[in-house]
């Protein structure tokens, strides 16, 4: 049987921080893997490499903040009842259709779904909502009593559903997670399209084909055509965020159950509203061109 101990003792929890350094460190020196790959039988272009890398800071991303809904949904009650003891048999099942709906309403910010990961629970002698728990477990006034540490966990609360909120918004189409996974079904496009004001003349939207993917999506009755633009500093600076909040799930727990810490040797996380409000000031992210082409034209 597995033990719970080790579970939270050997998981990788900077995996995806760690990943995506790596990532960044190749985006930001793509002339020395330029000149890396040339041989005599091929050689790549600074775009084509360009290109792959900022695919794989996005399915990164996409991959931290699907693995982070792993970990908060398996730790809701089940028939009342919160057992962190057996979240790696919880997450192994991978229970979209118990996952889906409420990364949906996270998404959408709907009253039931917010009340749910709201909602008080009861361990021991503790009642704390279940976005507290699953964040900062069992850190309390019963083991600690630096009275600002404890209002740093208060005020972490509204930011990271707010965060988790925008990761689901993220999250929710998986039509593009799954191409990414997928790479071939991911093919790059060059040129731009600008959309102008008639009057001025002066661009009022469009997308830069060099920062962004595409893919296709074929549905029951039409062939989508799918772009969409990608920002790399947005990913990668979520991902460290998303990654930090793997952290706190975990690494609380792996202290727990080995003994009672205090806020002296369990390092936690915080979160703020200046983790996210720069980052979600840019509307590249936003940027989304869809093709529709009808089955049926022919017949």
């Amino acid at each position: 049987m597995i033990q719970a101990k080790d579970f939270f003792r050997s998981y990788q929890t900077s995996f995806f921080k760690l990943q995506q350094l790596i990532n960044k460190d190749a985006l930001d020196n793509v002339d020395l893997w330029e000149e890396k790959f040339k041989d005599e039988s091929s050689s790549y272009s600074k775009n084509e490499i360009t290109q792959v890398i900022k695919s794989h800071i996005r399915i990164t991303y996409l991959h931290c903040i699907d693995t982070l809904f792993e970990l908060i949904f398996g730790l809701y009650p089940i028939d009342g009842v919160i057992n962190d003891k057996n979240l790696p048999l919880i997450i192994s099942k991978n229970n979209d259709k118990f996952n889906k709906p409420r990364i949906q309403g996270l998404a959408n910010k709907e009253n039931d779904t917010i009340t749910e990961i709201q909602q008080d629970i009861t361990y021991e002698d503790n009642h704390i909502s279940l976005l507290q728990y699953i964040f900062f477990y069992q850190i309390n006034q019963n083991n600690t009593r630096n009275t600002k540490f404890l209002k740093n966990i208060e005020s972490s609360l509204e930011p990271i559903l707010d965060l988790i909120s925008i990761f689901a918004e993220d999250l929710i189409d998986k039509s593009e997670y799954n191409s990414l996974k997928h790479a071939l079904r991911i093919y790059p496009f060059t040129g731009s399209l600008k959309l102008l004001n008639k009057e001025t003349n002066k661009p009022i939207a469009g997308i830069n084909f060099k920062d962004a993917h595409q893919y296709i999506l074929d549905t029951n009755d039409e062939i989508k055509i799918i772009s969409k633009s990608i920002n790399s500093d947005r990913d990668f600076k979520y991902t460290m965020i998303a990654s930090n909040m793997i952290w706190n799930i975990i690494k609380i727990r792996d202290k727990f159950m080995v003994d009672t810490p205090t806020e002296d040797h369990c390092y936690v996380y915080f979160f703020n509203n200046k983790d996210y409000k720069e980052i979600e000031k840019s509307p590249d992210h936003r940027q989304r061109l869809l093709f529709n082409i009808n089955k049926n034209l022919d017949r």
